[in-house]
Formats: structure tokens, sequence, C-alpha cells
């Protein structure tokens, strides 16, 4: 049977820092040495990023103020406990608003849902945001929910295969995805290179899409869902990880990250897309993790502007939203005429691993 992405819509929270204004905050909140300013502005004017939307009021205020990250900040950490209210607030109001935007995109009957699937890695609550959401949607009591958690950046390509083989099951099946993360909520005051880098690209936002199978009259389909791969690389362990600390999340990042996935690209989208199209001919959603992700991928595989030009956007205007930046390309690329209708999705997460997602315009 076949599944079919049926909407996509994306929600970010309403302040907008520049990444001029947000380096120039991190030089308010740390006292860098010389060395240690210029390698933070490298970071911030080379990132490809122009402004990043973040749900904390405190970095878009001129001289430090408010409660979290605020002027008391790194004298005053905030601890995992109070990061982690905020996200149970605030992620469930951000989920809501992309989770409404896709029904109303979608154009079906919010009855007609039949399972919710929730993806996060950026805070933990019980009930999941999949149960809260049931309810602010008015969706039926009887609907199966999921939490997918702590896949980091290629969480989306989880939820949207676990979708799709419930609407293979199943072709009445309606499944809501739901990718929330408030990456800014983990804002690290350790002056090493994972945490300036993390610090430097990460954002907040979130994205939903509605997958099914038989097509309803009402319903305008924009991709069928082909296939999808996976593959974990060897000896990469240590090199992308997301782990719980005393004041929020952290993350380790190694500078290896683009030339390991340099090693295996090819490779691995060949695999990909099979006898289906090439890779000159189709899309590339490419989950934007980095500026040298993109560009070592479009050498790989000698992409043209055109391929990748939405994953490049994506990076300038909101960052790496993790789970939900992925389908923040898919967004803009429903209005896509060029090409040959294909696009292949590429994403990245711990591990180091890569995930893979063939899509055909219906």
């Amino acid at each position: 049977m076949t599944s079919y992405i049926l909407s996509v819509a994306t929600a970010v929270p309403p302040f907008v820092i520049s990444q001029q204004e947000a380096m120039e905050k991190m030089f308010r909140l740390f006292s860098f040495n010389e060395e240690e300013k210029k390698t933070v502005r490298n970071l911030y004017r080379n990132s490809g990023i122009n402004k990043r939307h973040l749900i904390i009021p405190d970095f878009t205020h001129p001289d430090g103020g408010g409660n979290f990250f605020g002027k008391d900040y790194p004298a005053a950490i905030p601890g995992m406990r109070k990061r982690n209210d905020l996200y149970k607030t605030k992620a469930l109001e951000l989920a809501h608003q992309a989770a409404k935007k896709t029904l109303c995109s979608w154009d079906g009957d919010p009855s007609a849902i039949t399972h919710v699937i929730s993806v996060s890695c950026t805070g933990v609550v019980a009930p999941g945001i999949e149960f809260s959401l049931v309810q602010l949607l008015s969706l039926s009591r009887t609907v199966c929910r999921l939490g997918i958690n702590f896949m980091g950046c290629f969480g989306a390509f989880k939820g949207l295969e676990m979708a799709a083989a419930i609407a293979r099951s199943n072709p009445k099946a309606r499944i809501l995805v739901v990718c929330t993360e408030l990456c800014s909520l983990h804002l690290q005051h350790d002056i090493n290179s994972d945490n300036l880098i993390a610090n430097s690209i990460f954002a907040d936002g979130a994205a939903a899409v509605v997958v099914g199978g038989n097509i309803q009259p009402k319903e305008n389909p924009l991709w069928k869902i082909i296939k999808n791969s996976s593959l974990a690389l060897e000896n990469t362990y240590d090199q992308m990880a997301w782990e719980a600390g005393d004041h929020g999340f952290f993350m380790k990042l190694s500078q290896f990250v683009p030339l390991n996935i340099a090693k295996y690209i090819q490779n691995f989208s060949k695999s990909l897309l099979e006898s289906y199209t090439t890779s000159s001919d189709c899309h590339w959603a490419i989950h934007p993790g980095g500026k040298a992700i993109l560009k070592v991928i479009e050498k790989k595989l000698a992409l043209k502007k055109w391929q990748t030009k939405n994953s490049w956007e994506v990076l300038e205007n909101y960052g790496n939203m993790s789970s939900a930046t992925f389908l923040f390309v898919l967004d803009r690329l429903k209005e896509e005429k060029s090409g040959n209708g294909w696009c292949a999705g590429i994403g990245f997460g711990p591990g180091l691993s890569v995930e893979g997602l063939l899509l055909k315009k219906a």
C-alpha cells in the first residue's frame, strides 16, 4: 500500500534575534579573552545563519534583562528543572500551533485522525505532548499515541517512517506527526568548542505533517513516500551525543562530523535513490545541521544550487531546530515547480547516524 504526506506546516516563537545580536549577547554573558572572541566571531559570521527564533525573551533584551539567561547569568545558572518547566508549557504551545496549521492545510476532518506522534529531544514530560494535543485539538479519545524522544536531528525521519508504516498497514488511518524543539533552553556556560558551536547554531521551532493512505476526495497529497534508509556510521559513537546534565542537556559535537559524512554520503545516496532517479535531477531536502555539512554533501554529490537552496534558506532564516528543521525544508519545497518531482531527504543524528527519505511529488 502507498502512504502520502498530506500536509505540512511550521510554527516559530515570537522572539527573533539576528546572528550579530546573538554574538554580542554571548560577549555580554561570558568573559572571553581576545583569542576566544576571535573564535566566536568566526563561528557566528561563518555560520550561514542570519536570524533565529527563540522562546526566551532574555536573548532579545539589549541589556540582558529577564530572569532566565539574564544579567545574572552565568553567575546564576538555571538548573534542569527550571529549564524543563519552561519546556512543558512552551513546547506544548508551539506544538499546538504547528498541529492546528497542518490540520487546516490538510482540510480533513480532525475526527479522522487515528494516531498522534510527537517527536522531541529538548525536554521531558509525561503525559507527553502527544497526549495533550488530543485534548487541545478535540481529537477522538481513541487516538493511538506515540512519543519519539531523543533521536536528535533525524527525529522527523523516524516520525515519518512510523507514520508511513501505519498508513500502509491501515489505509484509512490518518497520522499527525509533530516535531517540537526548544534548543535555546539548553544554553551552556562551559566555554568549550562543542558548546560554542551549539550556542551559535541552535534555535526553536515546531513543524507538523499529516500522513495517510487511500486518498479521500477533499485531500490533496503533497508527496508519495517511496522508501526510507538508515545507516549507523562506523567508529563514530562519540562524535554526536545529547546528554543530560545538572544545567540542562549538553551536546557533544565533533569537528569530524562533516568528514565522516563525506566518506559515506555517495554510497548512501545511491542506495536511497536506487533506479528511481539520479542525484543530479531531484531536489535534496538536507537537514541543515550546519554550513559545513551542507557544503560537503553538495561537493560529494555534485549538486547544483537549485537542488539545495531550500535547505540553505532554512539555515539562514531559522538556524538548526533539531528534528523540526527537516520539515521546515519540506514546507518550502511543497511549492517548488522545478525538478522532476523527486525529493531526497537526508538527516543526521546521534551515533553518528544518517537517515534518508525518498519522496515523489503526488
